[in-house]
Formats: C-alpha cells, sequence, structure tokens
C-alpha cells in the first residue's frame, strides 16, 4: 500500500512540474501585437490597398470638453523606411501636451501597406504655443503595432488608432505637399496671430517662404513670426483662415531635411 501510494505522489508530482513548465513557456515570449492577439477580428484590410506616398498627413481636429486634440503622420520611404506618428492634445487641465510614437518602419509580405511597431513613445508638456517642450515621461510600447495604407488621393488610413479606435484614423495631407515643403496645421486664430503646429516645424528656416492652403485649394501668401520646435505663429491675415487649414513652409534653399537627419 505503502508502495503504491508513493508512486501516485511521484506521478502527480512530474504531472505538477510539466504544468508549471508549459505555463511559463506559454507567458515568457515576447508580448504580442493588438493585431496579433486574435486574427478572427482583426482589421478589415480592404482588398484593393496600396502603399503610401511619403509625406505629412494630419487628422481633423476633434473638440474635447476642456479643448481639443489633432494627430499627425509623417511618412518618408523614399530614401530610408521613416515613420513618426505625434498627438497635439491642447486643455485647461494640461495645457499643451505631445505625444510622439518613434519606431520601426516595415513592408508587409503582401507589399500593400506598412506595418509599424514603435520602439519607445515620449510625452511633452509646455505651458504655451512657443515655449519649448518639457519631457515629462518615456516607456516602451513595442507591444503596439500599426498598419498603415494608402486609402484615397492624398489620404492614409491608420489602424488601429493611437487611442485604439478599432476602426482606425484617416489622415488627409495638404493637395501641394511635398518632401521639400514643410508642413503644418492651423490650431487656433485671434485677431493678431494664427498658432500652427507640425512634426517638421523645426527644420523651417529664415528667410523661408510660407502660404496658407484652403480646402478647396486656394492659396494664400503669409508671414511667418516664428517656429519654436513643433509649434509656430504666423501674422493673422483677414482672409478667413481657421483651425483645420494647412500652412505650408518652403525654404530658401528649397530643402527640408527629414526628421531622422
Amino acid at each position: 500500500m505503502t508502495f503504491t501510494v508513493s508512486k501516485i505522489r511521484k506521478f502527480f508530482s512530474k504531472f505538477l512540474i510539466y504544468i508549471i513548465l508549459f505555463s511559463l513557456g506559454c507567458n515568457c515570449g515576447f508580448r504580442q501585437s493588438p493585431l496579433e492577439r486574435n486574427q478572427t477580428q482583426g482589421p478589415n484590410i480592404p482588398f484593393l490597398v496600396s502603399l503610401p506616398e511619403s509625406g505629412e498627413y494630419f487628422s481633423e481636429i476633434k473638440k474635447i470638453p476642456t479643448g481639443f486634440y489633432v494627430r499627425q503622420v509623417y511618412l518618408n520611404h523614399s530614401s530610408k523606411l521613416e515613420l513618426s506618428i505625434s498627438q497635439l492634445t491642447v486643455s485647461e487641465a494640461k495645457n499643451w501636451e505631445e505625444i510622439r510614437f518613434e519606431g520601426k518602419l516595415s513592408i508587409d509580405e503582401s507589399g500593400k501597406y506598412f506595418r509599424f511597431r514603435p520602439r519607445l513613445c515620449r510625452i511633452f508638456t509646455s505651458k504655451n504655443p512657443g515655449d519649448r517642450w518639457t519631457l515629462t515621461r518615456a516607456y516602451e510600447c513595442d507591444h503596439y503595432e500599426f498598419l498603415i495604407w494608402k486609402s484615397g488621393n492624398g489620404e492614409i488610413r491608420l489602424v488601429p488608432g493611437p487611442e485604439g479606435e478599432e476602426g482606425g484614423l484617416k489622415l488627409t495631407s495638404p493637395r501641394s505637399g511635398n518632401p521639400s515643403r514643410i508642413a503644418a496645421i492651423v490650431l487656433k486664430v485671434d485677431s493678431l496671430i494664427t498658432s500652427v503646429w507640425g512634426m517638421r516645424l523645426s527644420r523651417v528656416r529664415s528667410g523661408a517662404s510660407v502660404y496658407l492652403e484652403k480646402q478647396d485649394g486656394r492659396k494664400i501668401d503669409l508671414k511667418s513670426l516664428q517656429t519654436v520646435e513643433t509649434t509656430g505663429e504666423i501674422k493673422t491675415e483677414k482672409q478667413g483662415v481657421v483651425p483645420g487649414d494647412f500652412i505650408l513652409y518652403t525654404n530658401p534653399s528649397g530643402d527640408a531635411k527629414p526628421l531622422a537627419l
């Protein structure tokens, strides 16, 4: 009887060890992307999609109870695979807050869209437009993954959205935008100053020409007052400038370096 009980104990001891080892093996790997966790409920990618052109793409400005937020994607694959995602939130409580996603861009096996996996997410804050950003937090975010494809003329789709929107996010580029021009979006307009925002505004040089591009394609020459990192100020003109309009800068040299340089 003792011998039988001993055998049973050994059997269950080994069985328990196998269960523990199997459990560890399943849970100690890399964290999966939200797009990989459930393939049956993954993003619905249209059949006819293609790689988007290099450029700067902006979302609509969305209002929140205490302010607004807007997103931007900078894509450069003319010389190297480079992509950055940024979100600006302006509110009474947090003042100005900018979240930047930086990581690795690759072409999907199908050759029809990009995969972007951030390595680092950084949060910056400032009191007012024109102030320099202060880094307040940085964290690893390699468990995220985004898909990016061309969804129309001058339009891309980012899936999922930066805040987890399952349907993704639509972003558009200025009609006359190209890698040699630096793009920004109008945020606020008062009687004297128009505030703008764009990831590459730090690339604007003294003497750069600047014009406003309306949604219907009309262009209006403007005067730049200053650019500080990703924010800028332009002299307000009484020609119907509204939040959401695009601003395009052209340096005297006609060159605008990508973010990676």
